[in-house]
């Protein structure tokens, strides 16, 4: 895909995200942004890694190692994608989502941990005593935009060429070692 149709589609995509977002509950907007958020780190994963047809099925999906939104984020940041702040944000993001997940109870952004947790957020543009879900909101928007520029300047890396020793290396490796074992013995 061109750069420029790259732009476009998500930013088609983006601003009907943001929208949805808006007619969200306080659980729905943290389960739906988070879980947006997850696809797209695990969009710039797929583009920063050699691609196999494999990929996904070894990668990606059911236990596989790069199945969860925290592994993503880890190798996101290990494989210089994401910064540091870019982490923290991440990881608050998924807590903030994990509270809505987990807890049966009627919750909402102003719940003191859960708003707490979105003062944290270092992408939100608000200032500090605006409302929690806006901080939330702003947060996952901000970090999405520079996950979206890091996918579209990411050059996956090409799978590396085979490179089994042929029998005749092997051979050859056999003999040396024999020959400087009897070399050794010889002078022990």
């Amino acid at each position: 895909m061109k750069p420029e149709e790259f732009i476009n589609k998500r930013s088609q995509e983006v601003l009907a995200f943001r929208k949805a977002l808006t007619k969200e509950t306080d659980r729905g907007c943290a389960l739906f942004a988070t879980s947006y958020l997850d696809k797209a780190l695990s969009d710039l994963l797929y583009c920063a890694l050699a691609h196999d047809k494999k990929i996904k099925n070894d990668l990606f999906e059911g236990n596989a190692p790069l199945a969860s939104f925290s592994s993503r984020i880890k190798l996101a940041f290990y494989l210089g994608k994401i910064s540091k702040i870019e982490r923290r944000d991440l990881d608050l993001l998924r807590k903030i989502r994990n509270e809505f997940a987990h807890n049966a109870d009627a919750i909402d952004f102003e719940v003191e941990k859960i708003k707490s947790q979105c003062g944290e957020l270092s992408f939100s543009y608000h200032e500090k005593d605006h409302r929690p879900r806006g901080h939330f909101t702003a947060a996952c928007l901000g970090i999405l935009a520079n996950i979206h520029n890091e996918t579209l300047l990411c050059q996956a890396p090409e799978i590396k060429a085979d490179n089994a020793p042929s029998e005749e290396r092997k051979k050859k490796a056999r003999d040396d070692a024999q020959r400087k074992y009897e070399e050794a013995k010889k002078n022990a």
